[in-house]
């Protein structure tokens, strides 16, 4: 820094001339060069200045930096228009298109300058007011413009709970070996093996970091089916061609016995499945068995891209797409019209007929890492050429007798997992804000504790984040609220009642939480928020299904546990009588008795209704295995009891739901577009044939349609 006197001579008229200053020369110095004034040096120079009316009043602080402009490369304008910049901030941001991206070019030539496009074009049709829309298309539109919001305001808090971090998060200590964990170990050598019955090892998790080209597969093992529909006999008779009618000729020209040929032609009246599995595009497929109740212990691997490569969990729960099981029928139609040729001559066309589907979303596969069960295939309400055998009782696989198979349920036995482990998301469902009293949430966490050291395998809730973004106990979601008066038809059993009840919650569309607002969290919604949005996961479905049967009168309960294909899930539990207990899933409108071998439920780890909490310890946790009895301390732990009763809570559901009435011609055109869609896609499929469609089919299919 220039001292004050050396700086008045610098700025002196012409050197030599002591006394003589150019004022004006000395005022705009000290302005360029940010002289500090409160520094001691420059004490001299700022009382002259001031004397001089140079400066009208001395700073009240100290410039650090006096020279920060210089040292700015660049100004706030051009750090701005970086397209690099830019697209740093938006990725720590986490915005959609560029939450995924691993690495960003440093020089900012080698950045697409549409880089922005897909981000700027959703930006401008969120800013613009849809006005167009009206009906169904205005609903949706609003519906989505919330979720938008909402998804936004819950990504917020997520990035704000997740810098909450604690010791444990930060440093991993493993445990140092004792005396206890020693014996256990050689405790093992001692126990007996049993070759016949492996157990599964757990595996070790990867990382994101690597998995750098490394190939990631999801293996499907494909056990075998159950109840598959058969060959009618019309289309039996129509494949009679193919071996003759009464005599039959093999290929080698030689006359077989009738008996034999009507024995290869009941051969053909049973069915022929295989199962292909497609994801992304790669398609892998088993052999060919036979039967209603094929057996095909089939191991396939299909491989799996992340978007960009990237394996983070959050790039892994952005994924959307679906794990596809397609059931078909090959069929050998013999097209030979000579039958002077039969001898010598084969000519056949192999048909596959599609028989049903289980779609399975990859984020089922992702968040359980794996699944293993019998999984209900869906197939199409009218099945031409086909029907389904008549079973009659039998031992279900757990000691009690007299099930019986229903009509039209088949099901796909099968293993599914991924390899390797990919690492789980974090939950951090306890690091969120609780309008509960703290003592409250300790005892209930002590609670959870206690239970968790006991069965570490069995994850109970006691508390959901709702929709701001606060813990809620679950038990404030339970509360009796009335159905639409259109379905308590007073002339109706009340079976069927119930069965309509569980159909109308069953008709809401299902969306997994984790799609809707891209996070780990499970969020709930009361039950007027799930009717005003029209889409929710299976919690929502059961809380409202659970509600209803309250109303009705019916003891109900909500039933944490796992089932297949949805994993960690929700469903209903109701008591029908003594000791006789259905499941219903509200989802998808079924019910299940707990002694059903074919239920998708396969444990049951708490029970919820508006009062308390039980928690399953018994040993089992199969539905039919366990008992129901909830005053039993010994089978089932509650969370609120004499010792400590349960405090006052307001229920978070509203005191009664409003319907509005149904319009007729929104439903009417609704009906309109999707046969228009069918329509065009058919005809898409076909490109070379001229469509023409039979309006008197198209009554006949409408009226075999279930309503």
């Amino acid at each position: 820094m220039l001292s004050g006197t050396f700086a008045i001579q610098c700025c002196s008229r012409s050197p030599g001339q002591a006394g003589v200053q150019n004022r004006e020369k000395l005022f705009r110095w000290a302005a360029e060069s940010r002289l500090d004034p409160n520094h001691p040096n420059n004490a001299g120079m700022m009382y002259m200045m001031k004397q001089a009316g140079g400066i009208a009043q001395a700073q009240d602080y100290y410039r650090l930096e006096q020279l920060q402009e210089e040292f700015n490369f660049a100004t706030d304008e051009q750090i701005s228009a970086s397209r690099r910049f830019r697209l740093l901030r938006l990725r720590d941001s986490e915005v959609p298109e560029f939450r995924s991206l691993r690495m960003i070019p440093a020089n900012e030539q080698e950045i697409q300058k549409d880089v922005f496009a897909a981000y700027e074009k959703r930006k401008h049709a969120a800013s613009v007011e849809t006005v167009s829309h009206s009906g169904i298309d205005a609903h949706r539109a609003a519906v989505t413009k919330y979720l938008k919001q909402l998804r936004e305001q819950i990504i917020q808090k997520l990035r704000v709970a997740q810098h909450r971090r604690t010791l444990q998060d930060m440093v991993y200590e493993e445990q140092v070996p004792d005396i206890g964990t020693l014996g256990t170990d050689l405790l093992r050598l001692t126990e007996p093996r049993h070759p016949l019955r492996p157990t599964r090892k757990e595996r070790k998790k990867v990382t994101a970091q690597n998995l750098a080209g490394t190939q990631v597969k999801i293996l499907v093992n494909i056990v075998r089916g159950f109840d598959l529909p058969v060959r009618a006999a019309e289309d039996v008779q129509n494949l009679s061609s193919v071996y003759g009618a009464s005599q039959t000729v093999s290929r080698t020209g030689l006359k077989l016995h009738e008996s034999v040929a009507m024995t290869t032609l009941a051969s053909c009246s049973l069915v022929r499945p295989y199962v292909e599995v497609s994801f992304q595009g790669s398609m892998q497929r088993t052999s060919v068995a036979e039967g209603p109740n094929p057996t095909w212990n089939e191991e396939l691997e299909i491989s799996f891209k992340p978007p960009n490569s990237d394996f983070s969990p959050t790039s892994l729960q952005s994924i959307k797409d679906k794990l596809y099981f397609h059931i078909f029928d090959e069929v050998v139609m013999d097209v030979l019209q000579d039958d002077r040729q039969r001898g010598s001559v084969v000519q056949q066309r192999i048909e596959r007929r599609w028989l049903g589907k289980i779609a399975l979303p990859f984020n089922t596969i992702y968040l359980n890492s794996k699944i293993e069960g019998s999984f209900h295939v869906l197939s199409p309400p009218v099945l031409l050429g086909y029907a389904y055998e008549d079973r009659g009782p039998r031992g279900d696989g757990l000691g009690v007798q007299g099930w019986e198979a229903s009509s039209g349920n088949t099901y796909l036995t099968m293993f599914i997992t991924i390899e390797p482990y990919l690492i789980l998301p974090e939950k951090i469902e306890g690091k969120f804000e609780s309008s509960e009293a703290p003592s409250l949430l300790s005892g209930v966490e002590a609670w959870r504790s206690s239970f968790t050291n006991l069965f570490p395998q069995r994850n109970i809730k006691t508390s959901v984040l709702d929709m701001s973004g606060k813990t809620v106990f679950i038990m404030l979601y339970i509360h009796p609220l009335k159905p639409p008066d259109v379905l308590l038809n007073e002339t109706a059993s009340t079976l069927s009642i119930y069965e309509q009840v569980a159909h109308y919650v069953s008709l809401i569309p299902s969306i997994d939480d984790s799609v809707i607002y891209n996070s780990v969290c499970d969020i709930w919604s009361t039950c007027n928020q799930f009717l005003q949005l029209l889409c929710g996961d299976e919690e929502e479905h059961a809380v409202l299904l659970c509600n209803y049967f309250l109303h009705l009168n019916k003891r109900a309960w909500l039933c944490i546990g796992f089932a297949v294909p949805e994993g960690q899930t929700t469903y209903v539990l109701t008591e029908e009588s003594r000791d006789v207990y259905w499941l219903w899933c509200a989802s998808g409108g079924e019910h299940y008795s707990v002694r059903d071998s074919f239920c998708p439920m396969q444990a049951v780890w708490c029970l919820v209704n508006e009062d308390n909490i039980w928690a399953n310890i018994q040993q089992h946790q199969h539905p039919a295995n366990i008992s129901y009895n909830l005053s039993k301390a010994r089978d089932w732990k509650a969370l609120f009891s004499k010792s400590s009763p349960r405090p006052a809570l307001t229920t978070v559901q509203p005191s009664s739901l409003t319907y509005l009435p149904t319009n007729e011609q929104h439903m009417h055109d609704l009906e309109e577009r999707i046969e228009r869609t069918l329509r065009e896609k058919i005809m898409e499929w076909r490109p070379r044939h001229i469509t023409r469609w039979n309006r008197y089919c198209t009554q006949a299919f409408r009226q075999l349609l279930p309503r």
